[in-house]
């Protein structure tokens, strides 16, 4: 296996609030070839709403000011961002739901909210796979870090100590049927080991309990981490490559473990949304995504583009849905909200 270093931002800040999703990025995604703006036949004739699943000031939300800043004058009609937070993006999904099937409303759509979240929750009053992929537009990556006291020092370190702790060793999330949760539960299953999980209520307080000594390791973004790498132990990247943030921090698999989680953020569309008005956004983002300016600014707020257009988008939510939702399934991984 080569061990090619993905270029990142010399510096990604840690964002205070939602911090799950702050995370550099990782594998590099080539993108595919988008249609012209001009040939894709479709104008929005009024504003286009962007839904966030999150509060304002969180990576999400930021990712989305980002999106309407480059993308409104390419469709002739601003983007207005609305946060529609709480039940583990339950609200936005049903207010994308009741909109009407037209390219006026979207969702700024995550993993944790519309991949893991559906696997662990079977009561959800909506299906998933009904809403139309438009775009997808970033992806983040995931380190596992260990408490300062704990006596490991390397991922068989780690696997070495996991197997015969009594009682088992602890590990954190951001949340319960969070992609950090099932992450965890990637490791554990990859490892062979036993741990406990214990739930945050987000990627900050979780960190906050290793680098305190309270809770032994934790699958979390790379970018929310790094800030604190003096404070903790960063064991490895949860990547198929290196990443170059920390490039000298071998990959999982590298260290015996054959893991890779990441986490994709993308627009999605209301049921019943016409080819051709997912095809016009999508060839507008991606044009914004072709501009240096745009490019830097991912860069700079720790995000790399994924760059996927409505089919391969598609194809790409199937693949991660049984990714995660065997991992979801194999833990027993539940949750009603």
């Amino acid at each position: 296996m080569t061990n090619r270093i993905i270029p990142a931002p010399p510096s990604a800040p840690w964002l205070t609030r939602r911090r799950l999703l702050a995370a550099g990025a990782a594998v590099a995604a080539a993108p595919l070839a988008r249609p012209a703006l001009a040939e894709a036949g479709w104008r929005p004739s009024h504003p286009v709403r962007i839904l966030v699943p999150f509060p304002p000031g969180g990576a999400t939300d930021m990712l989305a000011r980002l999106i309407s800043q480059k993308i409104g004058n390419r469709l002739g009609q601003p983007l207005v961002i609305e946060n529609r937070p709480g039940a583990s993006g339950i609200i936005a999904t049903q207010n994308l739901l009741n909109a009407p099937a037209d390219g006026h409303s979207l969702l700024l759509a995550t993993a944790d909210t519309h991949t893991v979240m559906p696997a662990a929750n079977k009561k959800l009053p909506y299906k998933v796979s009904e809403f139309v992929p438009v775009t997808g537009v970033a992806y983040v990556v995931f380190a596992l870090v260990a408490r300062p006291g704990l006596k490991v020092t390397d991922v068989p370190s780690l696997v070495r100590l996991a197997k015969a702790a009594r009682p088992p060793l602890t590990y954190a999330s951001y949340g319960v049927a969070s992609a950090s949760h099932a992450a965890g539960e990637m490791f554990k299953q990859a490892a062979g080991v036993d741990m406990v999980h214990v739930p945050y209520q987000g990627a900050g307080p979780g960190v906050t309990a290793i680098t305190a000594d309270q809770v032994d390791v934790m699958m979390v973004p790379v970018a929310v981490s790094y800030p604190q790498r003096e404070r903790l132990r960063m064991l490895g990247v949860a990547s198929g490559q290196r990443f170059a943030m920390v490039p000298d921090l071998p990959t999982l698999e590298e260290q015996g473990v054959p893991l890779v989680a990441d986490a994709w953020i993308g627009l999605l569309a209301a049921p019943g949304t016409p080819k051709p008005v997912a095809e016009s956004i999508n060839a507008a983002l991606g044009e914004a995504l072709d501009t240096p300016d745009f490019a830097e600014a991912l860069r700079t707020n720790g995000f790399s583009a994924l760059g996927y257009g409505p089919e391969r988008f598609a194809s790409y939510l199937k693949e991660e849905d049984e990714r995660w939702g065997k991992v979801v399934h194999e833990a027993g991984i539940t949750v009603e909200i």
